[in-house]
Formats: C-alpha cells, structure tokens, sequence
C-alpha cells in the first residue's frame, strides 16, 4: 500500500499493487476488481468481472496503463481526474454515487439502482449522452478502502 506523503498542493491519495489477470491490457481510469473466479491470491485483479452483489470485490481504478499479467497501482482512496464514466441518456450529477457496471470498463450513475450506495462519488457534471456507449473519464472520489 502507497500513501502520499504531506503535500500541501495535492488531495490525499491512497494506492495499492494489484495484478492484472483480465487477459488483456488495462487503461489508466478503469474500475479494476479483487479477481474471485480462479485467482484468489489477494492481489490478483481483473477489469471485467460479472460478480458486483454487493461491490465487496471492487479493488478501485486502474492509476496507469496495465498490461496483462503486469503489476501495477490502483487508486482505492482520494480524488481522481480521470476515471471512466458513462452518461447513459440522461447525464449525471455532482455528488451522485456511482457503481461499477458488470462486465463493462466504466462506473455509472446508482441512483436507480437498489443498492445505491457507491465507493467512488461523482466531482463534475457530466452531460446526457446519446448512450452508455458514450464514456469519457471524469472527476471522481474514491472510496474502496
């Protein structure tokens, strides 16, 4: 685990070292997940993951390129500029929390979801769009520790 040391001019950050297993490589903004299916050695982590029941498996977002079987950090705490959002059709908020989607590279807005409690918090407004295929990286807080 990583943390920043006192800095007057920049937000507390918290990273920690994870293994890519997802097959392929990584970009730096990717919600990153605890790899569960047949890797379970605690930093074994995988950027597509079908199992979010309860979001105890995200690990936080990739900080810089990763390539497949590289280790790497993953912010899990504090402000970040650059993580993948999608607007959906309807756009999203300051302050809204959002989720990871499964099997997807991006967070979305949880609001209309049943669990709406999410580990990362929207910092920006981000306008509607014409669909979810419509990512960009935005302005994010995260909590994941």
């Amino acid at each position: 685990m990583q943390l920043q040391q006192l800095n007057r001019s920049d937000a507390e950050k918290v990273f920690i070292i994870g293994k890519n297993t997802t097959g392929s490589t990584v970009s730096a903004g990717a919600p990153l997940y605890f790899e569960t299916d047949a890797v379970t050695d605690g930093n074994s982590v995988s950027a597509v993951n079908g199992i979010l029941e309860g979001l105890g498996n995200f690990a936080g977002i990739c900080h810089a390129q990763l390539s497949n079987s590289s280790f790497g950090l993953i912010q899990c705490y504090g402000y970040r500029q650059s993580a993948y959002v999608s607007a959906a059709s309807a756009g999203c908020a300051i302050g809204i929390p959002l989720l990871p989607v499964a099997n997807q590279l991006f967070l979305t807005d949880s609001t209309s979801s049943a669990n709406p409690k999410g580990m990362v918090t929207l910092f920006e407004t981000v306008a509607a769009a014409a669909g979810a295929s419509a990512v960009l990286q935005y302005n994010v807080f995260i909590r994941a520790m």
